[in-house]
């Protein structure tokens, strides 16, 4: 199990490092922008990132072992204060260290309890396992481990956050963001384009709490009617899609607006994506054993 989290570490990390790579990205922090962030830049991105190897992992042996919510908690409160000291106190991963935190750990759960993976079953691990904790966690006054500003916006705006997204098995990833990353490869986009493609997908449909804690119920309503503009009008298959990109991004950074949410369910969706490669061959479950009467 030791040698399977730490390639599910490894993976998580490089799905961030993915993401983040990834140009064009309205409203978010790229290798030649900030984006809508003053405070902010790839280099603190990427000291994040590196502050955080081992975090993954650590949430997949953990819960191989059987942990509870409580136990995640603990480890995610530590990923958290790794990331404010390489980044002198700047936000950059709260979502993800959630969000990739839990996913992680479902695989590890799995692994631990079937002998293999399916990346795709993974919301419903979280649900069945800590999904009833994780909302239990997210009431109680102060909570830490939060992944957005979305305690506060669930109760002044009626926002579900990132924990009822995680309680419910993370709905958004498995029916949109995984399968219009998958949609835009099979039609034939690079990994960089299909990545665009699921993050404006994403960015049409998720409550993004960043996007209203930004700009309220009218930036978020702004930015899924925009997003949803680019997609019907053909999105990255459209000609010219990455002029309407820009502008769309220039949009956003006008209103200072990020979906820094729909972006971790990209990081996430990568992760996803790529988790069955963490499988060794030695590690997969044998094949039953046929027994003739």
């Amino acid at each position: 199990m030791n040698a399977l989290a730490d390639r599910i570490d490894h993976l998580a990390c490089r799905a961030l490092a993915h993401e983040l790579a990834l140009e064009g990205k309205p409203g978010l922090v790229t290798p030649s922008a900030r984006g809508s962030h003053a405070d902010m830049d790839h280099g603190t991105f990427t000291a994040s990132i590196g502050a955080l190897g081992g975090y993954f992992g650590d949430c997949a042996r953990l819960a191989a072992s059987g942990c509870n919510f409580a136990a995640l908690q603990a480890r995610g409160r530590l990923a958290e204060r790794a990331m404010f000291a390489a980044t002198a106190g700047v936000n950059t991963h709260k979502g993800a260290i959630f969000t990739l935190g839990l996913l992680a750990a479902a695989a590890g759960r799995q692994f631990a309890d079937t002998g293999t993976l399916s990346p795709k079953s993974l919301g419903t691990e979280v649900a069945q396992h800590w999904g009833a904790a994780i909302l239990i966690a997210g009431a109680a006054p102060g909570a830490e481990f939060d992944a957005t500003h979305g305690a506060r916006l669930r109760g002044g705006l009626g926002l579900p956050g990132a924990r009822e997204q995680a309680a419910a098995g993370f709905p958004v990833l498995f029916a949109t963001t995984v399968p219009q990353l998958e949609h835009a490869l099979a039609r034939g986009a690079t990994p960089e384009t299909a990545a665009i493609h699921a993050l404006l997908a994403t960015i049409a449909v998720l409550p993004d709490t960043n996007l209203a804690h930004r700009g309220g119920l009218a930036g978020l309503h702004w930015a899924q009617h925009a997003a949803s503009g680019f997609i019907a009008d053909g999105g990255v298959f459209a000609p010219g899609w990455t002029r309407a990109l820009d502008t769309l991004g220039t949009a956003f950074v006008a209103r200072w607006l990020s979906p820094g949410g729909s972006a971790d369910l990209l990081a996430a969706a990568c992760f996803v994506r790529e988790l069955p490669s963490c499988v060794a061959p030695a590690e997969r479950a044998a094949p039953p054993v046929c027994v003739l009467a």
